[in-house]
């Protein structure tokens, strides 16, 4: 018998903080489970990332998995 546990469901999905420069600019909700280089993606995609980026390619990006992408540029 499986019930729809609440909190089994909000396991799998974790808030992750975007920064850019070390100031936070976005929090996305993704799966837990997700990688790296779909982090970077996803918060790449972000449109306030984006205008915060101001068409620049960061020059170096930090990831601690599944909570954080910080985008130094």
């Amino acid at each position: 018998e499986t019930k729809n546990d609440p909190e089994l469901a909000k396991a799998e999905t974790v808030t992750m903080i975007v920064q850019v420069n070390g100031k936070v600019r976005d929090r996305i909700d993704v799966d837990a489970s997700i990688d790296e280089v779909e982090m970077e993606k996803v918060a790449l995609a972000s449109s306030r990332v984006q205008e915060h980026l101001a068409g620049r390619t960061p020059r170096n990006v930090i990831i601690v998995r599944p909570k954080l992408v910080n985008l130094v540029g």
